[in-house]
């Protein structure tokens, strides 16, 4: 008998899209030895589908990412568009019975359904590039601990705030740094999602949903981002042996309290360690005490490492037939 075919549908390509889809080809005989499944990019929606793109051939374009994550022939959807309502898209392909990937953080945490289906440890919704891109957290929490009582989370997640916070370090002035960020690739265009505080805030609701088995939505994080007034703080720190650095944490000890803010750690604490992209998360646990990972938590590469090992979770998660879908509307 042949293996099962399971096609794959891809929701944008940019630079973290692209990125994917150009290790998905190079991968895709490993990927389908590993899975014993036949993998195809059957699909995928981007913005300008009359620009084509070699890399994705001979995958046929599309500008409609709502059709593609209803279409019933696709089994995966994995989204990497970063769109505001690319939600509706992932709960469309969840009710109707496909998987998704994706590294969409603010998708997911801005959704109280999707946080919902996170703290059910939904098997067909897999979200690691999310939140510390080639970092494994999401992964950690859901299986290797999955049997462990997590007592408390903290990280430093945000790669574009530890970025100018190092050269405020080295006296840049706070619109300098930022503009460096910008130049080196750590910034967008707009960075107030990262300096306010946001993109991490999302990144800590997922991880707070996941770990405590509850959807820990965005109006329960307590944020307060960083802008020039740091500076000051990050002087007094330096003349300590300290550093600052824009921390998310939580905590459970009869109910949860979240926050994402500025602080001034110890030098030899593992969180001020992190420079530029580097993340890092602690997990204080019951059993196994403290865990700490380190690595990249932004960029193209290291993001679609992240989403091929989220795509192949998925792909084993899926039988031999397409899985049966919710009742209509289950998911919304």
């Amino acid at each position: 008998m042949p293996p099962v075919e399971l096609r794959i549908g891809l929701i944008g390509c940019g630079t973290v899209g692209s990125a994917f889809a150009a290790s998905f080809v190079d991968r895709k005989s490993s990927l389908e030895q590993l899975t014993g499944k036949r993998l195809r990019l059957a699909r995928v929606a981007v913005l300008r589908p009359h620009l084509r793109d070699p890399r994705l051939a001979p995958a046929p374009l599309t500008g409609d990412a709502a059709a593609l994550a209803a279409d019933p022939t696709i089994d995966i959807v994995v989204e990497a568009s970063g769109a505001p309502n690319a939600a509706e898209w992932l709960r469309a392909a969840l009710d109707r019975g496909a998987a998704v990937v994706t590294a969409n953080k603010q998708a997911l945490a801005r959704d109280t359904t999707l946080l919902a289906a996170l703290a059910a440890r939904e098997s067909r919704l897999h979200c690691e590039g999310a939140v510390a891109a080639a970092v494994p957290i999401v992964r950690a929490l859901r299986e290797s601990l999955a049997g462990e009582e997590i007592h408390a989370l903290r990280g430093v997640l945000n790669g574009t705030t530890t970025y100018v916070l190092g050269r405020l370090e080295q006296q840049r002035p706070f619109a300098d740094a930022v503009s460096d960020a910008q130049r080196e690739g750590f910034a967008e265009r707009d960075p107030s999602d990262d300096l306010s505080g946001a993109d991490a805030a999302a990144k800590l609701a997922i991880l707070c949903s996941i770990a405590w088995r509850e959807p820990v939505t965005l109006d329960r994080v307590h944020v307060r981002g960083i802008d020039a007034t740091v500076s000051e703080t990050i002087a007094a720190a330096r003349e300590n042996g300290g550093r600052v650095r824009l921390v998310a944490s939580a905590q459970r000890n009869g109910h949860l309290y979240a926050s994402v803010e500025p602080q001034v750690l110890d030098g030899a604490d593992p969180l001020a360690s992190g420079t530029g992209a580097h993340n890092v998360v602690e997990v204080r646990t019951a059993l196994a005490g403290t865990l700490t990972w380190h690595g990249a938590g932004a960029g193209g590469r290291s993001t679609a490492s992240a989403l091929l090992a989220d795509t192949l979770a998925a792909a084993r998660t899926l039988g031999r037939a397409r899985p049966a879908a919710y009742p209509a509307g289950a998911l919304r």
